[in-house]
């Protein structure tokens, strides 16, 4: 439909059925030009409407002719502006190859690839440092994807000498900022749980509007209401805002289990619209839909990112973990330049993208790799690698196949008891045998699930050791001793010793397989096996395995010469 007929339509409906809601004014459009009608194409009219003063919207999200629209802009936290910035001193002495990297030109987009190890993230820091050097002035935002790489990166800036101020945050907090910044009134993020009970409710309106579907039917399939989730979060990943797109789009990455047709499709949509009204009305955010929240920020205030929200550089590390919804806003961030480091190897969410889908173009001499591992040793990755063999990000042009590194150590030690209880007491008394008088070296230790840890502690303080459970920030700014946490939350970081526990195979992976269908388990396996390979890279000198037989099936073609039973 024409924008400006759909345009009069919309002015036409709203004197005859105001006050009303953008979903509705969208069925009725749909019903009576015979032809789907998106509600975001709606919001987006409404919304234009708005700042031209001929539509108001009161705070239930209801639409009436007339009036002037209410300003509602605040103040966000803006770059801030360097000045006189002091030429950074490395305290770190780069390769050649790292080095070359730092001194790029800054005046189009980067992305470094490297292995574990190869030092990306601090190059990254110190490019930042040079940039901002060399200008003299300007503004820099430097994102992560959580708060444990986002402290972790503000240490690693000090340490290659950065004496600027750097604007250092994850995703989700520059986007909480922004949006309030630009006069969106944000209450808070959704988290799985609370999705998944609007979803069912969501779905018992839906029936009333479309009637049923075997999408619907909870107690013949009890693994749909995980399903749902896990669509409504890879539709706002893609950034998919219309039926005719997700009608169109391929859903790679979603499993086979549960199949859905077209005319399936247009069930989900109703479903996955009916969710988007109740976040709008409550003034809410998906957590998995961060860029959700300019997109919608922009769309009540009109028109694009304003320059005042802007940097004049932009760096981004993990950004294999970045979703390109996510890349899609933080592409109009810079003013002048965007450097992203990743590693497919170390992709451990299951977030999919091209660059060219996201309109960064990165290709030739604008990709630079860091080929060579500086943090772990050669017998560490002796076992690692098995963990990317057949993996599916290895068959990607983007995936960056590790490098032998050059650095000796101990072999990876394997500790394996008769029963997981076993297994447990006796890792935990190790740990306090090796590591209880440590102060400055860093020990982490490691679970599978959060709802082990505070056990894993008291267990520790019990044998004398001083250990300390972190999550987040706490963990990235962790200096030494020994530290309790989960497997995901190593992404980025790095420690002297990491020891991997509760590696019996019903437990990992057999409790996250054994309410999946079978056909969709193997892009599960390949993704538990990256977040394997990162916890077991971020070490600097050991790598001890605790679990009970039978041991997990991961490490079962590791040759057992290369591993050293404890």
């Amino acid at each position: 439909m024409d924008q400006s007929v759909l345009e009069t339509q919309v002015l036409k409906l709203l004197e005859l059925h105001a006050p009303i809601k953008a979903r509705k004014l969208a069925a009725i459009l749909a019903e009576e030009f015979g032809k789907h009608v998106d509600r975001s194409d709606v919001n987006s009219i409404l919304y234009r409407l708005k700042s031209e003063g001929k539509t108001v919207v009161d705070s239930n999200y209801q639409w009436r002719i007339g009036g002037q629209s209410v300003s509602t802009a605040g103040t966000a936290k803006r770059g801030k502006r360097v000045t006189a910035m002091e030429p950074a001193q490395p305290s770190i002495v780069f390769t050649p190859e790292q080095q070359a990297v730092i001194d790029l030109d800054p005046s189009m987009h980067l992305l470094i690839r490297g292995q574990a190890g190869s030092g990306k993230t601090t190059v990254l820091a110190a490019r930042a440092g040079r940039i901002l050097s060399a200008m003299n002035k300007g503004s820099l935002l430097f994102l992560t994807y959580n708060s444990a790489l986002s402290a972790y990166v503000k240490r690693a800036f000090s340490q290659s000498g950065m004496k600027g101020d750097i604007d250092v945050r994850t995703f989700h907090d520059w986007a909480r900022n922004a949006a309030k910044g630009l006069g969106f009134e944000f209450t808070g993020w959704v988290d799985g749980k609370v999705r998944s009970e609007q979803i069912k409710a969501c779905i018992e309106k839906a029936k009333s509007e479309v009637g049923n579907h075997r999408l619907f039917d909870f107690q013949a399939s009890p693994e749909l209401l995980a399903w749902w989730g896990d669509e409504i979060a890879w539709l706002f990943g893609q950034h998919i805002t219309h039926l005719d797109e997700y009608l169109a789009v391929e859903r790679s990455g979603r499993g086979t289990a549960i199949r859905i047709s077209q005319e399936d499709r247009r069930f989900v949509w109703c479903v996955f619209e009916l969710y988007e009204e109740w976040l709008e009305n409550t003034r809410q955010e998906d957590y998995d839909n961060p860029a959700g929240l300019i997109l919608r920020a922009l769309m009540e205030r009109g028109g694009d990112l304003p320059d005042e929200y802007r940097y004049d550089h932009v760096m981004i590390d993990e950004v294999q973990d970045f979703d390109k919804s996510w890349l899609l806003i933080a592409a109009k961030i810079p003013r002048v330049s965007l450097s992203m480091a990743g590693d497919l190897a170390q992709k451990i969410y299951r977030r999919s993208f091209s660059w060219s889908s996201v309109g960064i173009q990165v290709q030739g001499g604008r990709s630079k790799r860091l080929a060579a591992s500086h943090r772990t040793t050669r017998q560490i990755m002796d076992v690692a690698e098995y963990l990317l063999a057949d993996n599916d990000v290895t068959q990607s042009p983007d995936f960056t196949s590790p490098d032998r590194p050059t650095k000796n150590g101990d072999k990876v030690k394997l500790l394996l008891a008769d029963t997981p209880k076993h297994a447990y007491e006796q890792g935990y008394d190790w740990i306090a045998h090796k590591f209880k008088r440590l102060r400055s070296t860093s020990v982490a230790v490691v679970l599978p699930f959060s709802r082990q840890l505070f056990p894993a502690q008291k267990a520790l303080e019990k044998r004398g050791v001083n250990v300390k459970r972190a999550k987040g920030a706490g963990l990235g700014n962790f200096g030494g001793g020994v530290v309790v946490t989960t497997f995901h939350q190593l992404k980025g970081l790095e420690f002297d010793h990491v020891v991997i526990m509760g590696l019996h195979d019903a437990q990992y992976p057999g409790r996250l397989l054994e309410s999946m269908p079978q056909e969709d388990q193997g892009e599960e396996i390949s993704l538990m096996r990256r977040v394997l390979y990162v916890a077991m890279t971020r070490a600097k000198q050991s790598v001890t395995l605790v679990g009970s037989a039978p041991f997990c099936r991961f490490f079962d073609e590791v040759p057992s010469e290369v591993m050293e039973r404890v």
